[in-house]
């Protein structure tokens, strides 16, 4: 033992004066405050690996102008010279010369804490008091060069390059060839005219000597996620490719499209009043266009928002525990939805945030890729058409006006209620339903009271009323009505009333046409009310109506509103 502490104090020794043969703390005297940062760092040996580099990328000549910058310069020995001589031109210089350059004067003084922009446009923390620390790089000495048109540090080795999470989206480290090539598929080069010098129009059309192009994503703008951005502060989830290929599968369910079919622009039972349009679309583009959007959103996380804040410090392998977190695209996941989208995932840290590797993709289906369908009964949106009846519009149901006897809520407030046209008649309301996957949903009608305003009502009769669905056939996209069921709602309460499932066998979402549903009074007598007074429409996918049986405190949020369990 004592003989190999006594070798290894023999190698320190040894090291200490090879280090001060190779640098002399106090050779600043060799730069000159009035030579520029080039001529300074050229004439110095202790710089000449870092001079090479320079020189062959061309910043000899930035360095040597009149625009003021400060360089944290690594010494000779500290740094994988050798590794870096072979590295392209781009690479050299994006991530090790402008990854060591700042323009303006940081001089070395007092407490230092500040955030330096580079030259790459990364974000670096220059800290300290007396000894100072850089990049999380100590310098070896501050001051180094006082320059004419700046300041050179020395360093003990050369700060690391962080990549950003855009950088990080290939193949490198972890199996993510399918995410990365989709999204590096949207990158764009485009134009910057400001920077571009500008020739002689040719044929009324402007030309350039020189073009200079920005590197860009569509996706961006997409997801409301600028994961290029080193100023910002972002989480994202990134499947491996076990996970993409079994994401994308199961969303192949939710959108079989079909090449054909036919919409009813009128809704009428009677073949010869309603209208049949056929209509043609490019079902194999849709439908990956739809697979992969959807298997991109809500995988981006702002951490600078809402409870996103605490995925700053979030480490996976504990328990994540947020009220919520909101997606950029707005979807929010409320806590077990949220804890079980970054489970078992591995916490890689970047630059301007931090990558979740996952295996698996967590998200419950309900939350982006299949969710819940509510149409409002009063909205006019998707209100296709109304028979045997006047339909009117109810006041506002709020705590001030809704009789207190009653129990729950009138979804957004307001309802509609068919006036029939006779004492007789049996009212029919027709609603478009938007967005539906190719899948199964249970279908349920809420009804309102007669007494919803006046408790001293005492009318309160059940009605009773049929419920169809207008698709498509799948082999060969023909229109087809199915009945689902025949109900009764409660007359003297809220009620939701479970109608049936149906399975659409095609897909509508992104095509702008789509199914449709009719109620239909089926009575018009003495036990029977034949006035609808109805609240909205849910398709619930068969899958989230299970989960929510089976676990009746399930708590989720969906379109705008908070629905418990």
């Amino acid at each position: 033992m004592i003989f190999m502490v006594a070798l290894t104090w023999g190698f320190m020794n040894t090291a200490c004066s090879d280090w001060d043969d190779h640098y002399d703390a106090g050779s600043s005297s060799a730069g000159s405050s009035a030579s520029s940062l080039w001529q300074n760092i050229s004439s110095d040996p202790n710089l000449s690996q870092f001079a090479a580099l320079l020189q062959r990328t061309g910043y000899d000549k930035v360095l040597d102008a009149s625009q003021t910058y400060t360089v944290w310069a690594p010494l000779n020995g500290t740094f994988d010279y050798e590794g870096l001589s072979q590295e392209s031109d781009d690479k050299l210089i994006k991530e090790f010369i402008q990854n060591h350059i700042a323009r303006n004067n940081y001089p070395a003084s007092g407490k230092i804490d500040e955030t330096v922009f580079m030259l790459n446009e990364k974000m670096l923390k220059f800290a300290g008091n007396s000894e100072y620390v850089f990049g999380g790089t100590t310098l070896e000495k501050a001051n180094y060069m006082p320059s004419s048109n700046g300041v050179v540090h020395a360093l003990t080795e050369a700060v690391p390059f962080r990549y950003n999470i855009y950088e990080s989206l290939f193949p490198d480290d972890f199996e993510i060839d399918s995410i990365s090539e989709f999204y590096h598929s949207y990158d764009q080069k485009v134009l910057n005219e400001n920077k571009s010098v500008q020739g002689p129009p040719v044929d009324g059309k402007i030309t350039y000597l020189d073009e200079v192009y920005d590197e860009t994503n569509l996706l961006y703008n997409l997801y409301r996620a600028y994961i290029n951005h080193e100023d910002s502060n972002y989480s994202m989830l990134v499947p491996t490719n076990e996970a993409w290929l079994k994401a994308k599968k199961k969303l192949a369910g939710y959108f079989n499209y079909i090449d054909k079919f036919q919409f009813a622009e009128n809704t009428s039972t009677d073949s010869k009043v309603g209208k049949l349009t056929p209509i043609t679309i490019n079902s194999g583009y849709l439908r990956d266009s739809m697979i992969n959007y959807n298997l991109m959103n809500n995988l981006f996380f702002n951490n600078n928002l809402y409870d996103n804040k605490k995925l700053n410090d979030f480490d996976p392998s504990s328990a994540l525990v947020v009220d919520s977190l909101v997606s950029t695209t707005f979807s929010v996941l409320y806590p077990e939805d949220a804890a079980a989208l970054f489970e078992q995932s591995t916490r890689v840290d970047k630059s301007n945030g931090a990558m979740y590797i996952t295996d698996s993709l967590r998200m419950r289906p309900w939350i982006q890729w299949c969710p819940e369908i509510k149409i409002e009964a009063e909205s006019g949106s998707y209100l296709a058409n109304s028979y045997n009846c006047d339909l009117r519009y109810s006041g506002t149901v709020s705590s001030a006006t809704m009789n207190s006897s009653l129990d729950g809520r009138v979804s957004n407030n307001r309802f509609i209620y068919t006036d029939p046209a006779t004492p007789t008649s049996r009212p029919q309301v027709d609603y478009y339903i938007p967005n539906v996957r190719s899948t199964t949903y249970n279908i349920y009608v809420v009804t309102v009271p007669a007494n919803i305003f006046n408790p001293n009502e005492s009318k309160l009769l059940p009605t009773r009323f049929q419920v169809y669905v207008g698709s498509n056939k799948a082999d060969n996209g023909d229109r087809t009505r199915t009945s689902i069921g025949t109900v009764e709602s409660i007359g003297s309460r809220i009620d939701t009333v479970y109608v049936g499932k149906f399975t659409f066998p095609i897909a509508y979402v992104g095509t702008g046409y789509y199914p449709y549903i009719q109620i239909c009074v089926r009575s018009a007598d003495a036990n029977h009310d034949n006035t609808m007074r109805l609240d909205c429409i849910m398709l619930v996918p068969e899958e989230l109506d299970k989960y929510k049986k089976e676990h009746p405190d399930y708590e989720y949020y969906q379109g705008g509103a908070v629905f418990y369990y």
